[in-house]
Formats: structure tokens, C-alpha cells, sequence
């Protein structure tokens, strides 16, 4: 069975290609031109990270730390929110996009939801035990914005906890540098519907193999090779997040399956 056989047969939670904090390779990352690249270049999901200001409002950015000048690193948690609207995230080194404005989960998920992409949504606490308090801000942010196909991910249990009692209807994913021993318990315990992994050099085939044999999907981090990716969905990997996604729109099938958006009914 090749690639593409393999990826038909499959009944997908996002899509085989997800844009990594959008097209982050090309734009800069978890901005509002990363995600609208990311569409340009036939991407039909994207992950982005969000995080707490100090004053609570949802950003998405991926770092616990930021500069507001070169010699006065700041953390975001200590952060106001007003501090933060003039600053600007750098484009990738070699990369011929300008800089861009950090964004607010609201900005972004209104141009998802014009652009038609799904969500991958990474509750990425500001510091630690802010995991709830950021998911919890977040949903009142998608309450208030339309409904877009949504996936919730984190490496931190109390936020799948407070997602998988406050908003039972959306899917959850456990995020795993290296699958832990007890992954198993945690699946049950959050009732996950798939399980990502971020240390890409650490993965074999018997790993994805007990991951499926759960009836969970498998997604990976961070894939910008094609022929890997290749590998990756031959041993059952349900898709790659990458830095690239117009090395693999153009070249392999794409197919997502509608999951249920947040404010859908039951």
C-alpha cells in the first residue's frame, strides 16, 4: 500500500499537514501572516500556541519570555496586554516577510474562520499552574467568535482536565515529548482523541503501533522533510506538523474530517 492508498483509508481527527504556529518557516511564527500564509500555501489546519498576559487576555505566542527592547527581557505573564499590542515578531532568518504584530486569540480565530482552517490549539501556560486559568480564558474567547473545527493539545494535564469538564464536546490531544509510561492511564483518564509527539528522533514503529492499536491518531512534530513524512504515515501517523506546508500540500492527497466546532450542539 503506498502513501497515498494508506492515507484514503484513514479517517482523519485534522488533516495530514498541519502549519506548525503557522507557516513559521517563511512568516513569523503565531501571527496573523503566519496562518494566512500558511492557507495560501493549501495548508487546511494550523497549530498555534496561546498563553496569558498579565491582565489575562489569550495571545498567541509561543515563548514564556519576550524582549519589549533588546536589553530588558520581560515575562509575558508580567505582561499587560497594552505593553504588548506595538511589538513586533521577527520573521525567520533568510526569510523575506516582514516583521508582524503578536496577535490575540480572537484576531486569529476570526481569520481561521474566514479562511475556512481548523485549529489546533496549544494551551501553552505563561508559567506554571496556569494551565486551567488559560484554558478557561480561551473558551471565553471561542464562545464569543465563530465556530471553527477545533482541536485542544497540551502537555499540561490541568488544562485537558478543565477543557474535558468545561467543553466535553471538543477534542483532545495529549502532547508528549516522549511518550510517557503511563500514556495509557492519561488517555483514559482524559479521554483523548489523539496523542502528539514532539521528539521526532525518538519515534519507531512499535511506538505508533500501540498508540493506533488504542484506536487513537498520531500526529508529529516537526517534520519539514518530505521523504520523512513519507516514513512517518507508512507506519501509521495520522499527520506531521511542519514549518513548510507547501513541500507537502502540493505533493501528497490532503483530506480533513470535520470535528465538532466549538458552540456546535452535541
Amino acid at each position: 500500500m503506498n502513501v497515498n492508498e494508506y492515507f484514503e483509508c484513514l479517517l482523519m481527527l485534522m488533516s495530514l499537514v498541519i502549519a506548525h504556529r503557522g507557516a513559521k518557516g517563511a512568516a513569523p511564527e503565531n501571527t496573523l501572516r503566519a496562518i494566512q500564509l500558511a492557507a495560501d500555501q493549501g495548508a487546511e489546519w494550523v497549530e498555534l500556541d496561546v498563553m496569558l498576559t498579565a491582565d489575562e487576555v489569550p495571545i498567541i505566542f509561543h515563548d514564556q519570555v519576550l524582549s519589549l527592547s533588546a536589553e530588558v527581557p520581560v515575562l509575558v505573564k508580567d505582561t499587560p496586554w497594552k505593553r504588548m499590542q506595538n511589538l513586533q515578531v521577527a520573521a525567520p532568518v533568510g526569510s523575506s516577510e516582514p516583521s508582524a504584530p503578536i496577535a490575540t486569540l480572537a484576531q486569529a480565530v476570526h481569520l481561521i474562520h474566514q479562511l475556512g482552517l481548523g485549529l489546533n490549539l496549544e494551551i501553552k501556560p505563561a508559567a506554571k499552574g496556569l494551565g486551567e486559568v488559560t484554558l478557561e480564558r480561551s473558551l471565553e474567547v471561542l464562545k464569543s467568535c465563530p465556530a471553527i473545527n477545533l482541536v485542544i493539545s497540551s502537555f499540561d494535564f490541568s488544562a485537558l482536565q478543565a477543557a474535558q469538564r468545561l467543553a466535553p464536546n471538543l477534542a483532545r490531544a495529549l502532547l508528549y515529548e516522549t511518550l510517557a509510561v503511563d500514556w495509557r492511564d492519561a488517555v483514559r483518564k482524559f479521554e483523548v482523541r489523539s496523542i502528539h509527539l514532539a521528539n521526532l528522533d525518538s519515534l519507531d514503529t512499535a511506538t505508533i503501533a500501540s498508540i493506533r492499536e488504542l484506536g487513537l491518531e498520531a500526529y508529529v512534530y516537526t517534520v519539514n522533510s518530505l521523504a520523512r513524512a513519507e516514513e512517518l504515515v507508512a507506519w501509521g501517523v495520522s499527520g506531521v506538523f511542519t514549518d513548510f506546508p507547501d513541500r507537502f500540500t502540493r505533493l501528497l492527497a490532503s483530506k480533513s474530517k470535520r470535528v465538532s466546532a466549538y458552540g456546535d450542539p452535541l
